[in-house]
């Protein structure tokens, strides 16, 4: 079982493992780099100048692109360090190897994007681990950790054999193990149908009352209430949580330890939803960032109700 099998989202900018890029993250496409298979490795990185938060320059080596994925770290932040699967609030530019026309870029949208680690290219699944908050990165990734599996991106330019080339920002991470606000405002949730185990500010379990009545229609109850601003449709939303059947058949967790017997953590890391594309998660409209909430969501077709804890984590 995943929320995504349940009429839910992994949504929000940055480079996707899938065919194509984000359509709205793609706004000009560039030329793919002639010849790149036939090209001797090289062992050095281009140049970037600017400062974090603004749009970079690229000064192009005159070799080849190097082997394997390569990371440097131009300027280092002093903030909480990016997890394994962490969604990851950034700005980035992209460029095909050699070619100073961007493929993509949050810069020139003028606005971070929001974006899952475990649903990205596996240069920036690797690559990114490890920075800090405050980071800017230069990246080069390899064919085979880009598009190349999935034969290129012709749509942004980008060929099977191309080196593809990013510089990151790192403005926040939200990590596996992250929850809610430990001080959030405990609040008072009558008609209850669930039993939720785990303190604030620490992940958390759920399962349905024997007694309770399936979910005629999707609603939210709210356990705690954090101090951060209000989600708001349109965003990208990033949440930890544990979600089970309504019969209790099955339950799974994005937190990376959740000490529950039969609950499983298939792919650990927050999951990061685009507010308004008709998910459950649209139920934490007006939700403040750092609270707890449960969220039921009735029988569709051969998927069962299923009953969410989830903490607002950050939304973007």
């Amino acid at each position: 079982m995943s929320l995504a099998a349940c009429g839910t989202e992994n949504a929000g900018g940055g480079p996707t493992g899938e065919s194509s890029l984000d359509p709205s993250a793609t706004e000009s496409s560039s030329a793919s780099t002639d010849g790149a298979a036939d090209c001797a490795p090289g062992d050095a990185l281009p140049e970037a100048s600017g400062d974090v938060g603004d749009a970079p320059t690229f000064t192009w080596p005159e070799t080849c692109a190097p082997e394997g994925l390569q990371v440097e770290v131009l300027s280092e932040g002093d903030g909480r360090e990016v997890g394994a699967g962490a969604a990851v609030l950034a700005n980035y530019a992209g460029h095909v190897w050699g070619n100073d026309t961007e493929f993509d870029s949050s810069f020139s949208r003028g606005t971070p994007s929001m974006f899952s680690l475990n649903r990205v290219i596996d240069g920036w699944a690797t690559g990114i681990p490890g920075a800090t908050e405050g980071s800017r990165l230069l990246i080069s990734v390899p064919p085979d950790l880009g598009y190349g599996p999935s034969g290129g991106n012709p749509d942004a330019g980008i060929g099977a054999e191309d080196t593809i080339v990013f510089v990151v920002d790192v403005v926040a991470t939200y990590n596996a193990d992250d929850a809610g606000q430990a001080d959030a405002a405990a609040l008072e949730t009558p008609d209850l149908p669930v039993t939720v185990e785990g303190d604030l500010g620490s992940p958390a379990t759920i399962a349905v009352d024997a007694d309770a009545t399936d979910p005629a229609e999707p609603d939210v109850y709210r356990l705690a209430e954090g101090t951060g601003e209000p989600v708001a449709m349109g965003q990208s939303v990033a949440v930890n949580y544990t979600v089970t059947f309504w019969d209790g058949s099955s339950t799974e967790t994005s937190w990376a330890d959740v000490s529950a017997e039969g609950v499983v953590s298939p792919t650990a890391g927050p999951l990061v939803s685009m507010m308004g594309q008709g998910t459950i998660f649209d139920l934490l409209d007006g939700v403040p960032v750092g609270s707890r909430v449960v969220l039921v969501a009735p029988a569709s077709g051969d998927s069962p109700a299923i009953a969410v804890v989830a903490d607002v984590l950050g939304a973007a």
